[in-house]
């Protein structure tokens, strides 16, 4: 009886986090449409959400980046207590014109947050830990991006 107790608890729980997480992918998307509106015309977006972020909310918020903004690489990160999640997106323009590759994008990064990574030329996502770093991580993306627009 006690197992059964403890896996509704936990069923509980868990339905919880995923109505959590449901209301911050929104408020992600939310903000990274704001960015979008902001620098429509800026070939690269390097951004830290200023909400609390989950992988999810990126993820959506890039759909609509892709949609509205087809012509914009970008690095989204967003942090959620100690996890950082970033997703890199670069239209297929940029990634054959100037050789700016999502992945190599984010691995100029991502080590010193201990991030796992996976992607390719023109998509790319990770998560790591590491809130402290996220300001170096950010200008280590720029830099990058920078070397790669001249």
């Amino acid at each position: 009886k006690q197992w059964y107790q403890r896996r509704v608890r936990e069923a509980k729980l868990d339905k919880a986090k995923i109505e959590s997480e449901k209301g911050l992918a929104t408020e992600n998307a939310a903000e990274i449409a704001s960015l979008i509106a902001k620098n429509k015309d800026a070939p690269v977006i390097v951004e830290v959400l200023k909400t609390k972020g989950t992988s999810k909310g990126i993820s959506e918020g890039l759909k609509t980046m892709r949609k509205k903004a087809p012509e914009t690489a970008a690095v989204i990160m967003a942090v959620n207590d100690d996890d950082v999640f970033f997703h890199c997106l670069v239209p297929k323009k940029l990634s054959s014109g100037v050789g700016l590759r999502a992945d190599e994008w984010l691995a100029t990064f991502s080590g010193m947050l201990g991030a796992k990574c996976g992607g390719k030329d023109l998509y790319a996502q990770g998560s790591g830990k590491g809130a402290a770093q996220v300001e170096k991580a950010l200008n280590l993306a720029k830099q990058y991006a920078d070397s790669k627009m001249k």
